[in-house]
């Protein structure tokens, strides 16, 4: 998909995350100004550095040599890493009908899988579910960076210590029964060491059942599992979801060190930025809890914890 169609998409709206509520349809907003992104993420400044020459690949490319180094592939299908501490970068992936575009399989555990400076997308097609849905655009990483990631149900499935940073997420597909996340971590309860450090989020559904002028809201930007402990969420710019953000206390844990700090928030496409709130799940009275320097995105005014 082209930039220029890339960059009508991102207009877009929700459903719950945890509860799985959802947020009504809407009409797309007026576009933004270029400035909405100033400073942040965006297509500018994400996926493969200018000049990378591509290879095309077509079919599931597996990685099986300790310490690869994948770059220059444009693939359609995904790359799959059955090897230790493999980096993929500067890659673009379509991922249409996948389980992911790069992805550790879930039985081998995390690997050290770094995925940098990629573009990975898919294309959904509203009467064609199956061939269509991706369901994340990166799946059991340690580090993901620099990445555009759309068109997908979830932009990365991961948690333990993923250092996830520099990432332009956005356009989410959905067929009306699919719960999108920005960052999804479900499996990873009570790890530690998560990092989610200057991504660009936009919890919006324009693919699938939806488009960008009847679009709806993901499920959520950051959707973080009971009891994840020793995390820093810092310096995002996000938009859009149910809760913007769903928190590790959904049930009643008190995990230590959760520091959520200096985060934007848009009212772009809802007063409260998610439809119901910008956040939900976080326990004030745990050990070492940290809600400081967030603001709203137009204004500076801090929000609370």
């Amino acid at each position: 998909m082209d930039k220029i169609n890339r960059r009508v998409l991102t207009t877009g709206l929700l459903s719950g995350a945890m509860s799985f509520a959802t947020a009504g349809i809407a009409q797309s907003p007026v576009p933004a100004p270029a400035t909405q992104f100033a400073g942040f993420p965006d297509e500018t400044n994400t996926g493969p550095v200018a000049h990378t020459i591509f290879q095309d690949y077509t079919g599931n490319y597996e990685v099986r040599t300790d310490n690869a180094v994948v770059s220059g592939l444009r693939v359609t299908g995904a790359i799959v890493v059955h090897a230790n501490n493999v980096t993929v970068q500067n890659c673009i992936v379509n991922g249409s009908g996948q389980l992911w575009c790069v992805g550790v399989p879930g039985e081998l555990g995390n690997k050290n899988l770094k995925v940098l400076n990629c573009r990975l997308y898919g294309v959904p097609v509203k009467d064609n579910h199956d061939a269509s849905h991706l369901l994340d655009g990166v799946y059991n990483a340690i580090e993901v960076g620099f990445c555009e990631i759309y068109g997908c149900e979830n932009g990365v499935d991961g948690g333990g210590s993923l250092y996830m940073h520099d990432n332009y997420i956005h356009d989410f597909a959905d067929w009306g029964e699919d719960h999108d996340d920005g960052l999804q971590t479900y499996g990873w309860d009570h790890t530690g060491g998560l990092r989610v450090i200057h991504n660009t989020i936009v919890g919006i559904e324009t693919g699938g059942a939806f488009s960008p002028t009847h679009w709806r809201g993901s499920s959520s930007c950051l959707a973080l599992s009971e009891g994840q402990f020793d995390m820093t969420i810092d310096g995002n710019l996000f938009f859009g979801g149910s809760y913007t953000l769903y928190g590790p206390s959904q049930h009643g844990a008190s995990p230590v060190n959760v520091h959520v700090t200096n985060n934007r928030f848009s009212r772009r496409y809802y007063p409260r930025c998610g439809a119901y709130g910008t956040h939900s799940g976080f326990n004030r009275n745990g050990p070492g809890f940290l809600w400081s320097g967030n603001v709203w995105h137009e204004t500076g005014a801090i929000i609370p914890p």
